[in-house]
C-alpha cells in the first residue's frame, strides 16, 4: 500500500513523495512552479559525531584551526540525512538556523536532489559524506551490502564506501581484504578467541599517503590504522560489523547488529580481494578543471571530483553536491542567488535546483555527488 504525503493539497507548486507501508519513498511527482525561485547553496557548520575511537586534530586541520581547539571528534558527518545505528537523532547535519537538514530537504525533494534521483531514491541524499580522522587503529570490522540490509534488517541501503586520504603520517596504513580465502569457522573462531594477530594478519596491508583514493566494496574485512584523515564517502547507513570487538569496547550486540555471529558473519566478503589502491591525485590547483576520483564501479553508490580553480572560472552542470574545500579561496556562484564565498575547511550544501554552478577565484575543492541514478538503476 502506497500514501502520498504534501504540505497540504496537492496544488502548483507542491512536492508529492509517494511512501509505502514501511517508510521508504517509492518516487515523487512534482507540481511545481517554474517561476519559483528553489533552495539557495548554503555553507554548513561543523557536525562532529563522537565514536569509540581517539580522533580529531585532523579535522581541526581540515577545517584550518588550531589542532585539539575544535570539537574533539574523530568523526564530522558532512551534510548528513542519515542517523547513527541505533539512535533516532545522533548524526543528522542541522544548518546554521537550527534546521535538520533531512527535514528541509524531505519538504522540497525534487528542488534539492532533481526528479531523477526522487524517483530513483527517494526524498534521501542517498550519499553520506565524513571527515574522518584516527589517534589510533579502528578495529577490524566490515559493513553489510545492499541485499543483507533488506532482507536482514530491513534497510534500503547496506554500506559500500571509498576513502580519499588528506593526510597521512609517515608509514601510516589501512589493512583491506583477505589476502587468502576464509571459511566462515575460522572467522567464528577470531571472533570467540578475539586473535587480532589473525585478523590483521589475514589482511592486505597498504600504505597510504595524501591524495591517494580507495574504493571499499561491502563486505570488504578491514581497519584504518592511526595517523590519517581522510574524506569518506558512504552509502547511506552506519552498519559496522566489529569483529575485533574487545579492542572497542563494545559488547552490547551493536557489535554483530543484533543479529547474532551465525547470522551476520554470512554478510562478509570471505574471498580474497586486491585493494583498489587509485593513484594519487594532486592536492594543489595547477589548472581549472574537474578530476573525476573514484572507478565507475562507485558510481551506483556515490561519485566524487576534485575541483582545481587557477583564476579561471569553472562551470559545472546541474547537481545536488556537497563541498569541501581543502584549499585557497572559491567564490561559487548561480543565476538567482547572491554568490557564496568559500575558504579552506568550508562544507557547502548545492541543491540541484539551483541549475549550473560556476566556481572562481583559486583553490581545490573535493565536490561529493550522490549515485548516478541510471548507474544504479542498471546495477543494484
Amino acid at each position: 500500500m502506497w500514501e502520498v504525503r504534501t504540505g497540504g493539497g496537492c496544488a502548483v507548486g507542491d512536492v508529492a513523495v509517494v511512501y509505502g507501508a514501511d517508510g521508504t519513498s517509492g518516487g515523487a511527482t512534482a507540481v511545481r512552479d517554474p517561476s519559483r525561485r528553489g533552495p539557495a547553496p548554503v555553507a554548513l557548520p561543523p557536525n562532529p559525531v563522537f565514536r569509540f575511537y581517539r580522533g580529531g586534530p585532523g579535522i581541526d586541520v581540515v577545517r584550518g584551526v588550531e589542532p585539539g581547539t575544535g570539537p574533539g571528534a574523530p568523526e564530522d558527518w558532512v551534510a548528513s540525512t542519515t542517523t547513527s545505528f541505533g539512535h533516532d537523532s545522533e548524526g543528522l547535519a542541522t544548518l546554521a538556523d537550527g534546521r535538520v537538514l533531512r527535514d528541509v530537504i524531505a519538504a522540497d525533494p525534487i528542488g534539492y536532489l532533481g526528479e531523477a534521483h526522487v524517483e530513483r531514491f527517494g526524498a534521501g541524499s542517498g550519499v553520506l559524506v565524513k571527515l574522518l580522522d584516527t589517534a589510533e587503529r579502528l578495529a577490524v570490522h566490515f559493513h553489510p551490502g545492499d541485499e543483507f540490509a533488506r532482507t536482514e534488517l530491513g534497510l534500503r541501503f547496506g554500506k559500500t564506501e571509498a576513502w580519499i586520504i588528506l593526510r597521512a603520517e609517515p608509514g601510516a596504513e589501512m589493512r583491506l581484504g583477505l589476502r587468502e580465502p576464509v571459511d566462515i569457522a575460522t572467522l567464528k573462531h577470531w571472533v570467540r578467541e578475539q586473535d587480532s594477530d589473525a585478523m590483521l594478519g589475514a589482511l592486505n596491508p597498504v600504505r597510504v599517503a595524501r591524495g591517494d583514493v580507495l574504493f571499499v566494496p561491502a563486505g570488504t574485512l578491514h581497519t584504518i590504522g592511526a595517523g590519517i584523515t581522510l574524506i569518506e564517502l558512504q552509502e547511506p547507513s552506519d552498519m559496522s560489523v566489529v569483529l575485533e570487538w574487545q579492542l572497542t569496547g563494545v559488547d552490547n550486540g551493536e557489535e554483530h547488529l543484533h543479529l547474532g555471529w551465525d547470522r551476520v558473519l554470512a554478510a562478509a566478503n570471505t574471498a580474497p580481494s586486491s585493494p583498489a589502491l587509485e593513484t594519487a591525485y594532486e592536492t594543489s590547483a595547477r589548472n581549472s578543471g574537474v578530476e573525476s576520483l573514484l572507478p565507475a564501479a562507485a558510481d551506483p553508490y556515490f561519485r566524487a571530483q576534485r575541483l582545481s580553480v587557477d583564476g579561471h572560472e569553472l562551470a559545472l552542470a546541474p547537481s545536488f553536491a556537497i563541498l569541501i574545500v581543502l584549499d585557497g579561496e572559491l567564490t561559487l556562484s548561480t543565476r538567482d542567488f547572491e554568490p557564496l564565498r568559500l575558504t579552506q575547511g568550508d562544507a557547502a550544501l548545492v541543491p540541484y535546483g539551483v541549475g549550473d554552478t560556476n566556481f572562481s577565484g583559486r583553490g581545490t575543492a573535493i565536490r561529493c555527488l550522490p549515485p548516478d541514478p541510471s548507474a544504479a538503476e542498471a546495477s543494484r
